[in-house]
């Protein structure tokens, strides 16, 4: 399809246009966070990457340290 088709269909039927575009941009979006290393994509499928929850827990677990605080209670999770 030529870029006028799909910006017409885009326009006249929006379920068609995501229908004929969604599983490539799902791939495009994919491949760019894997190439990122985006942790917010790739620790779904790689369980040993820390989530960005996970991080900044450690972070802060770690800046208590380094004062003296008490550290913050762990709730579950794999830190």
């Amino acid at each position: 399809m030529t870029p006028a088709e799909l910006e017409a269909i885009r326009t006249s039927d929006p379920e068609r246009y995501e229908a004929l575009t969604g599983p490539q941009r799902d791939r495009q979006l994919a491949a760019a966070a894997a190439r990122r290393g985006d942790p917010l994509y790739s620790s779904e499928y790689d369980p040993c990457r820390p989530t960005p929850y996970e991080r900044q827990a450690r972070a802060e677990r770690e800046a208590a340290r380094a004062i003296g605080e008490p550290e913050p209670p762990v709730y579950g999770g794999r830190l």
